[in-house]
């Protein structure tokens, strides 16, 4: 069964929030995408894309200045939100 959710967070003040989130979604039976749990080896950034597709949903966690970083083209939530 492919991922339904791919759960996108910056892990400086979002990691915890991603993972409360991650833990209850796969309670309720939804096949949920969290880098740190889901993504065990391999290209990292082609993963990454790959599961974005395939989700049906993409959640954003925005803990405060989330989005301070995304000034850089090289900023991997902005690369993620960007895809």
């Amino acid at each position: 069964m492919p991922y339904q959710i791919f759960i996108s967070y910056r892990r400086d003040g979002g990691e915890v929030l991603a993972h409360l989130f991650y833990t209850k979604l796969s309670q309720e039976g939804y096949k949920v995408f969290l880098d740190v749990e889901s993504l065990r080896s391999g290209k990292f950034n082609s993963a990454l894309y790959e599961k974005i597709d395939e989700c049906e949903d993409f959640l954003l966690i925005l803990p405060p200045n989330a989005l301070d970083r995304c000034n850089s083209p090289y900023d991997w939530l902005r690369l993620e939100i960007e895809h």
